[in-house]
């Protein structure tokens, strides 16, 4: 006999933009995409004809974009935060809900050296988002941070004096260049907490090992990024960093009448090694 083990539905990739007009020209703009879950009291609609649980997914859609008319901001934390109590305090058969915020991000301008009041440019290295997941009778989970963002330097990284055996071909190096897609995730202890500068704090962190600090390893380095986050920002209480590798392979351009260990490399990331690791208090 079949059973409903577990069940979720909800409205994934629900885009909005807000241009918050401070004057008649200085403006700042907001532009999301939503992922949102709701759990509870739903399985009539699996088992049976009966719908009356369902709150459509047509409505959860035009709830964000009534929501950001009162509520959005330039936090998409905070925001995340409103959509969940918001389907709770609504809807009492809901157990609970999930909701994800992706972040297009937008730079002001500067035109003559000076920023532009409302126009912007598209700041693509990485995808912000915020997660918020509340469940009646359990802790609030709340988290922040960014996928794919590209980082490179190139040179203090290194590779060697790690295990060998006879399937082994990687020569050891003590300079290569270092390049990364970092993913990082970051829970919020305090809910109350000062989101948007906690990002910035976390992102200039792990900017700051990675520029300044040799690299004996992408482990390493990825350690000390969380390191330092949770020393800066003393509202999180965990850090998930996922550091996938950008290899930059040396080429041998010796029989093109060039040095066999050229300056010149070929840019690669199929396939590649994959580090992560969870840092908490």
């Amino acid at each position: 006999m079949a059973t409903l083990e577990s069940n979720r539905y909800g409205k994934f990739r629900v885009r909005v933009m807000k241009v918050l007009r401070h004057d008649d020209s200085h403006h700042d703009v907001c532009e999301l995409e939503a992922d949102v879950l709701l759990h509870g009291d739903l399985a009539g609609s699996y088992l049976s004809d009966d719908n009356s649980s369902i709150v459509p997914t047509d409505t959860v859609k035009n709830t964000i974009h009534f929501l950001a008319h009162d509520h959005l901001e330039t936090c998409r934390t905070s925001f995340a935060k409103i959509i969940v109590e918001h389907f709770l305090g609504k809807y009492p058969h809901l157990s609970g809900v999930e909701v994800e915020l992706r972040e297009r991000k937008w730079e002001r301008m500067t035109i003559n050296g000076s920023p532009h009041p409302h126009a912007f440019t598209h700041a693509a290295n990485g995808e912000p988002f915020s997660r918020a997941t509340f469940f009646r009778g359990q802790a609030p989970k709340l988290t922040s941070g960014i996928r794919g963002h590209l980082v490179m330097k190139s040179t203090q990284s290194g590779f060697a004096d790690y295990n060998v055996c006879e399937l082994t071909t990687l020569p050891p190096t003590t300079d290569r260049v270092f390049a990364t897609r970092l993913t990082a995730e970051w829970e919020f202890a305090d809910l109350t907490a000062g989101f948007i500068a906690a990002d910035t704090e976390v992102l200039a962190a792990a900017h700051e090992v990675f520029a300044t600090t040799y690299s004996p390893s992408v482990q390493r380095t990825l350690y000390q990024i969380g390191e330092l986050a949770l020393e800066r920002v003393p509202e999180i209480s965990r850090i998930e960093l996922k550091m996938p590798n950008v290899h930059f392979l040396g080429l041998d351009l010796t029989k093109l009448g060039r040095p066999g260990q050229s300056c010149v490399l070929l840019p690669t990331d199929e396939p590649h090694g994959e580090i992560e690791a969870v840092i908490a208090r």
